[in-house]
């Protein structure tokens, strides 16, 4: 049988890589890099969260137009920093959202730091890698998971 969600090949440092989504040309960018067991932060609709929570928004919302490259809407955002992602969190559209602390080993992907927020990261998924696997929960009383 085919596996249909693996033919989104693209080449990164001149290696094939095999994306969770389609990405357009030249994306990722060249400088993105691979992380090395990093810790990151991330809003989710629930705990544990959905396979849903790791979608870009462009597979969330296909037709809809964003004020950005269309290489960041197919990545995922995610912060370096729970206090930058707490504060995220306090915006209307985010306000019951959980957050998720999630372990990126160098096969989930590449990222790169985008937006003003030196905090925040672009995050493209790799095929076969589960991040529900790699969260917990940050508990909301501001203590740090172990």
């Amino acid at each position: 049988m085919i596996d249909h969600n693996v033919q989104f090949v693209g080449l990164v440092w001149g290696i094939p890589m095999i994306w969770f989504e389609p990405l357009p040309g030249g994306c990722p960018p060249p400088d993105a890099t691979e992380p090395n067991n990093d810790i990151f932060f991330r809003l989710t609709k629930a705990y544990p969260p959905s396979e849903s929570d790791f979608w870009s928004q462009r597979k969330l919302y296909p037709n809809k137009p964003f004020h950005t490259s269309e290489c960041r809407a197919m990545s995922l955002s995610i912060y370096s920093d729970l206090e930058a992602c707490l504060l995220i969190r306090k915006l209307n559209p985010h306000k019951e959202k959980k957050i998720i602390q999630i372990t990126l080993p160098s096969e989930s992907g590449v990222l790169k730091q985008t937006g003003k927020d030196p905090n925040h990261y672009s995050w493209w998924r790799k095929h076969g890698f589960d991040p529900i696997t790699n969260c917990m929960e940050v508990p909301l009383n501001g203590a740090h998971p172990q």
